[in-house]
């Protein structure tokens, strides 16, 4: 799960405590997006890269959301937005990448996470040229576009989408700004192949998940005292009580479960009020999952789950 919220990649559960981290206020996000210079925001070499391979589906959402597709010559087998990424070659995964297929696709540079600390190093053996950038928060999608987009020389378009980004979350806070924030528990993991609620991983105080719901004009169900991404159990669950229930699901479900489906496996927890209320909304797709580009995407479908009335077309016309 770690690398890019690879929340599908089962290998990664287990480390879903330490990869996230609280975000930074809109205002630092405008700051990023006229051009603020981060450390670490250029190649070692002044070349522009033509052969890139990228190791996370964050980072290959960034370079085709710049217009750099063309040169993406190899990504992860996680890597699957957008469609055209089918065709491009696997290279491994986050705990597992294929260094002798990355050598032999012959690439300019390697983009890849912070987090990668392992990967790097065998880059560097390999003397293979690596950009690594950050992902744990909103902050630092934005910095990882900047970054990727100086990078490979199309800083202007990293600029315009940072800043297409931020007017669109501008654009939400605003709607549901003084309106009443309900106790939201976010799972964004959890085993759905048995039936049982088991296996729940929820976004608690601090998380990434947790920036957003907040700029949704939500209130964590979750308490300070918590780890930024607890395992929760039913009876914890109903202990919280939340108002909503907000499952994410990803882009497939195990068994081909339909969103109603899922929705009504949380049922067994008739006490909770947000199953008593039928508020427990089944949000799919990967983009809730991931710290790229769409990440406003579910930024605004969240929003627009808490506060209907906030997006209808007479708000819109008011």
């Amino acid at each position: 799960m770690e690398g890019g919220f690879l929340l599908e990649d089962k290998e990664f559960r287990p480390m879903l405590p330490r990869i996230f981290r609280i975000g930074f206020p809109l205002a630092t996000l405008v700051l990023i997006a006229v051009g603020v210079h981060t450390a670490g925001s250029e190649i070692s070499s002044p070349m522009v890269p033509r052969r890139i391979i990228s190791l996370a589906p964050n980072t290959t959402e960034i370079l085709f959301a710049l217009g750099l597709g063309e040169r993406v010559v190899g990504v992860s087998r996680f890597c699957d937005f957008p469609p055209p990424v089918a065709d491009i070659p696997r290279v491994g995964g986050f705990t597992d990448p294929n260094y002798e297929a990355i050598v032999s696709l012959k690439p300019d540079v390697v983009i890849l996470l912070t987090s990668h600390a392992d990967v790097l190093r065998e880059m560097e053996k390999l003397k293979i040229r690596t950009l690594p950038v950050p992902h744990e928060t909103i902050a630092e999608t934005h910095r990882a576009i900047h970054i990727i987009g100086e990078a490979c020389g199309a800083s202007d378009s990293a600029a315009a989408l940072s800043a297409d980004l931020i007017l669109r979350e501008a654009a939400v806070t605003k709607a549901v700004s003084g309106k009443p924030n309900p106790r939201v528990l976010i799972c964004i993991a959890r085993d759905m192949e048995s039936g049982d609620l088991s296996g729940i991983y929820v976004a608690a105080r601090g998380s990434f998940h947790d920036e957003i719901l907040e700029n949704a004009g939500g209130e964590n169900a979750c308490g300070d005292d918590m780890i930024a991404y607890p395992q929760v159990s039913a009876e914890g669950i109903i202990a919280l009580d939340p108002e909503i229930i907000i499952d994410l699901v990803g882009e497939t479900v195990p068994g081909g479960k339909t969103v109603d489906e899922i929705v009504r496996q949380w049922d067994t927890l008739h006490v909770v009020r947000a199953v008593k209320e039928r508020r427990v909304y089944a949000l799919a797709g990967d983009h809730a999952l991931r710290p790229g580009p769409r990440y406003v995407e579910f930024l605004e479908e969240l929003a627009t789950q808490l506060h209907p009335d906030a997006f209808s077309k007479e708000s819109a016309v008011d």
